[in-house]
């Protein structure tokens, strides 16, 4: 708390020091704004049909059976004893992720379903395209003060100073120094269907109110550093104060970046971030989703004590800009890697740009991983001062162990997408 306290009364100082409303710096700052409409007519094929409710009945029938769902072979038998099928589901269970699972008897599991991924489209056909607008409007004050000392804020209530100790920013929801540094591209390709978004830039840790550093560039070296000491009063936010540091190095059109953050878990956390793996009871009646019973036996949740690695490159040569990154974000349970490259070119009046992001999401219990690959083109042009049309397609393969069709679900998703957009910036 002390931490906190003495940073918010710096932040006070500073900024009442150099807001004061005297004529000198009341003149120093100078307001400006911008805005954006945005035009999109968005074609896609997310509809399928959905698998059907499975209600389980080990004792009489094979398929669509709890212990089918998860692999494990049984015997049926009409034995409630020592061998009967709840017992040798509990075992097989129990195999899989290490616990003392509790399976009810054989007759209490006939009440069990499990329920796959909806249909999007609610079995309907697609009506495409998809219209849709959207604007908004972005201001900002600043300038540089008599001592030197520059200032700035915005609609987002950023403030920002700058002088030759670098620049120090306050903000609420504001970004890691993982993703101030990186020089590799975030990786999220616009799609249909499911997926990650691209690289994890942040762990849970980083949320609420952020301070971010960035110090003066020396030799082409740029170090970042933010800190996140959360936004409760007491000390009951999800993670403790979060700390996690960039750097980029750049040497004529080549570019690499780093950057490192680890986050811990409150133990006082008024809710808490801890994961729900762990043993499992199974009676009479339940209802699961696919993706929450493979969770439940085999941990895919990213939750609990984080770490993140991620790493960028970029390069321009040729009229061709290369960029690409790779970022592993490590958890209690599941752990993602993602790899992304992009890159960007122009012929005449047209930008093109081509981009593939990789990702897989690898559970606690080996077993259940799901994977995305998605794959995206850009094509756009200027129409004239402020107004730009853009064609954006994407392809996105995903692939969900909770909806295999070795469990009774769809299998593997592949969606098309394309949007044309047409955005007047003023």
């Amino acid at each position: 708390m002390n931490k906190k306290i003495l940073m918010s009364g710096v932040a006070a100082l500073l900024i009442s020091g150099g807001m004061h409303a005297t004529t000198a710096s009341a003149s120093a700052l100078s307001y400006s704004h911008s805005g954006e409409a945005t035009l999109t007519a968005t074609f896609s094929d997310t509809c399928a049909t959905a698998a059907d409710t499975l209600a389980t009945d080990p004792t009489t029938s094979v398929t669509g059976s709890f212990a089918d769902f998860l692999g494990i072979d049984y015997t049926p038998d009409d034995d409630d004893g020592d061998g009967g099928v709840a017992d040798q589901i509990e075992q097989g269970l129990d195999a899989i992720n290490g616990f003392v699972n509790v399976v009810d008897d054989d007759e209490a599991l006939t009440g069990v379903e499990i329920s796959f991924a909806v249909d999007p489209c609610g079995g309907a056909s697609a009506d495409n395209p998809v219209w849709a607008t959207t604007s908004k409007l972005d201001w900002a004050a600043s300038g540089t003060l008599a001592n030197g000392l520059s200032v700035s804020v915005d609609q987002d209530a950023a403030i920002t100073l700058g002088g030759a100790f670098g620049t120090l920013e306050w903000k609420s929801g504001g970004d890691s120094a993982v993703k101030a540094a990186h020089v590799g591209g975030d990786g999220d390709i616009k799609v249909a269907g499911g997926g990650f978004g691209g690289h994890a830039l942040a762990t849970d840790g980083t949320a609420g109110y952020v301070i971010n550093y960035t110090a003066p560039t020396m030799g082409g070296l740029g170090l970042f550093v933010s800190y996140a000491p959360g936004s409760a009063a007491t000390n009951t936010d999800a993670y403790l104060d979060t700390i996690a540091i960039g750097a980029s190095m750049s040497a004529g059109d080549l570019s690499f970046s780093a950057g490192f953050e680890n986050a811990s878990k409150n133990a006082n956390a008024s809710s808490s971030p801890a994961c729900d793996h762990g043993i499992m009871t199974v009676e009479a009646d339940d209802t699961f989703t696919a993706e929450a019973l493979i969770d439940d036996v085999y941990g895919t949740d990213e939750c609990g004590d984080q770490s993140l690695v991620v790493i960028g490159a970029s390069m321009s040569a040729g009229g061709i800009s290369i960029s690409g990154g790779y970022s592993n974000l490590d958890t209690e349970e599941a752990d993602r890697a993602t790899t992304s490259i992009d890159l960007s070119t122009s012929a005449g009046d047209w930008n093109l740009g081509l981009g593939y992001t990789t990702a897989t999401k690898s559970s606690k219990i080996a077993g259940a991983d799901t994977t995305q690959t998605a794959i995206g083109a850009t094509l756009g042009t200027a129409l004239g001062d402020g107004v730009d049309l853009t064609i954006k397609m994407s392809n996105n393969e995903y692939d969900s162990s909770a909806q295999a069709t070795s469990r009774g679900g769809n299998g593997a998703t592949s969606d098309f997408q394309a949007i044309g957009e047409l955005k007047i910036t003023y």
